[in-house]
């Protein structure tokens, strides 16, 4: 085989995984990537890769140590602003609850970092790796399995126009290639997609008052609104709307924009002074029928696209790149191929529930929180209220929004 594994996608999950399995150097990885992001500076990212935009993330405690463990998360931390409180609250409504980091005994519930940075060492990291070949721009024409075992992979050159296509063979095809993966279509996998009707705007505000490391989940009918702390004293923005709406607020002026925007977040965050560029998601749940064949594995978006109500999404493939690399570190130790299938199915038993509970939890909070009908308002009200008065039940939602819930420990090189 030219590769023990080809990862089609060097996104932050593609990209996560090569540098997770890259510890090992006796691994000849290939990471596969359309965008041409190896040599883009900081800056331009944003502009060059969909996973790298001007979307941040909420990482979890637990991501926060993968990234320790890989040796970047000291770089990271000076990008990172920790979330110290988490005040969740229904618009017009009375029920509300507060999820404290002092409670949980811990530093912090997660950290929100911009995904630009994240991309940026992550490439690094790559780059210092010997035993990875990231190939970019290039995509991945053509898949086929091997009589001997494997598959043989055809890559086109994205750069020139008439490239001839290359054939390389590894045990492991890993397809990291976003919501709408290509690679899913390769290995024929389905894949069941129910939009949302709603569209995510993504913004950068700068609050009047400090934010005091605090985070407002604030649910509305149209969809939720979080505002979460980041440096420079902003917050970050996802607001979560009806399709039309969204159309509606990127055509406002930004004046219009944080006037609009301060109606739904009530005055708890304090005035909101400025706004960044703004930007569209339109938002649905997308979820492969298959997550695992011989010799092949779907991860990421390409797996299960989440809603970013619970921001899980990134978390949640973390947890799987984790669980896959110690899986396949288990079965080199026992002499099995890394494509073996019965290596590939503990993989998929030890991370069903996990992926099952969190994707539950994203969609029903979405469903749950839409629905505008008085008795249900009251309800969810009064049950938001009495989840602030159960101990015991918000330090186990703490503890599977912190990611702890999981064996986040890379395997030993």
């Amino acid at each position: 085989m030219d590769y023990d594994l080809i990862i089609m996608g060097g996104g932050l999950v593609g990209a996560s995984l090569a540098a997770c399995l890259g510890r090992d150097s006796s691994l000849r990885i290939a990471v596969v990537e359309k965008f041409d992001v190896a040599t883009t500076p900081l800056e331009s990212l944003t502009q060059s890769h969909p996973s790298f935009d001007a979307r941040n993330t909420a990482l979890t405690n637990g991501t926060c140590y993968v990234f320790d463990q890989l040796g970047i998360w000291q770089r990271l931390r000076p990008q990172a602003e920790p979330i110290e409180t988490i005040l969740i609250s229904d618009r017009g409504g009375f029920g509300s609850s507060v999820i404290r980091a002092q409670d949980e005994r811990v530093r912090a519930l997660g950290y929100v970092i911009e995904n630009r940075f994240v991309g940026a060492e992550l490439l690094r990291l790559l780059d210092e790796k010997e035993n990875i070949d990231f190939i970019a721009p290039a995509e991945v024409q053509s898949l086929e399995y091997l009589a001997e075992g494997g598959v043989l992979v055809g890559i086109k050159n994205g750069k020139a126009a008439e490239s001839e296509t290359r054939f390389l063979s590894a045990s492991l095809f890993v397809v990291a290639d976003g919501a709408l993966s290509a690679g899913r279509e390769l290995l024929g996998v389905a894949s069941v997609q129910r939009p949302y009707q709603q569209t995510a705007i993504v913004t950068t505000v700068q609050p009047k008052q400090n934010h005091a490391n605090t985070a407002y989940e604030r649910f509305t009918s149209q969809g939720p609104l979080a505002l979460l702390p980041q440096t420079q004293g902003r917050f970050g923005v996802t607001w979560c709307v009806a399709s039309d709406r969204a159309d509606a607020l990127m055509a406002m002026d930004d004046e219009e924009f944080l006037a609009a925007l301060t109606e739904v977040a009530g005055t708890t965050p304090g005035p909101l002074l400025k706004v960044g560029q703004r930007a569209r998601y339109p938002l649905q749940l997308i979820v492969a029928k298959e997550q695992i064949r011989p010799h092949a594995v779907i991860l990421g978006n390409a797996a299960h696209s989440l809603h970013p109500v619970a921001g899980q999404g990134f978390n949640l493939s973390l947890r799987d790149v984790v669980v896959l690399a110690q899986v396949l570190a288990n079965g080199k130790q026992q002499h099995r191929g890394l494509g073996d299938f019965s290596v590939l199915q503990q993989y998929l038993a030890q991370r069903e529930s996990d992926q099952w509970k969190t994707m539950q939890f994203s969609h029903q909070l979405v469903d749950w929180f839409a629905r505008d009908q008085s008795g249900i308002r009251i309800a969810r009200n009064t049950g938001l209220t009495l989840f602030d008065w159960m101990g015991g039940a918000k330090r186990f939602v703490a503890r599977q929004a912190m990611g702890r819930a999981v064996d986040m420990r890379l395997p030993s090189v």
